[in-house]
């Protein structure tokens, strides 16, 4: 049985030029997301359809995972005329991160 992951960012894996660059796609993908919703298990953002987004959550997903291994990430995408959806999953502990980041998000976006 493995030891039990700490539920935690770890943003100290990335280099300095990750974090850079995981700052500027987060920071472009928040700009273009649609919606968030709440999951059992998680959230769901979802993005529009076209390549570029697609390549962004992709990008974003690549430095996410090694930040936050605890996390199960699930990309789905069809034709760019549907929108994009990222689920981030987990255990309840995840879930209850997840939903602490959340309300810090709508925090900042409630109160520009």
């Amino acid at each position: 049985m493995s030891p039990k992951m700490p539920i935690a960012c770890c943003h100290t894996v990335f280099t300095e030029a990750e974090r850079v660059e995981y700052k500027s796609i987060w920071e472009e993908l928040d700009s273009r997301r649609i919606s968030i919703a709440e999951l059992e298990k998680g959230v769901q953002y979802q993005f529009p359809g076209d390549q570029d987004t697609l390549r962004l959550v992709q990008e974003w997903v690549r430095l996410e995972r090694k930040c936050c291994p605890f996390f199960t990430f699930t990309v789905i995408a069809s034709s760019e005329e549907n929108p994009i959806l990222l689920e981030l999953t987990g255990n309840d502990e995840a879930k209850a991160f997840l939903r602490n980041e959340m309300e810090a998000e709508m925090k900042r976006i409630t109160c520009k």
